[in-house]
């Protein structure tokens, strides 16, 4: 499951390579947006991950 943290490195490591664009910030808003509507169930997460 994406969390803030994990999207955030992805678009850090994103910009490291190749910048970024207004676009990719827009999918970025989107996404954070998205994953902001749907809260995680933090103890569900941890069993997926172990």
């Amino acid at each position: 499951m994406m969390t803030e943290e994990k999207l955030y490195k992805r678009l850090m490591d994103h910009k490291d390579k190749y910048g970024v664009t207004q676009e990719v910030m827009q999918h970025y808003k989107w996404a954070l947006e998205v994953l902001r509507k749907f809260p995680i169930d933090r103890n569900n997460l941890q069993e997926e991950e172990n």
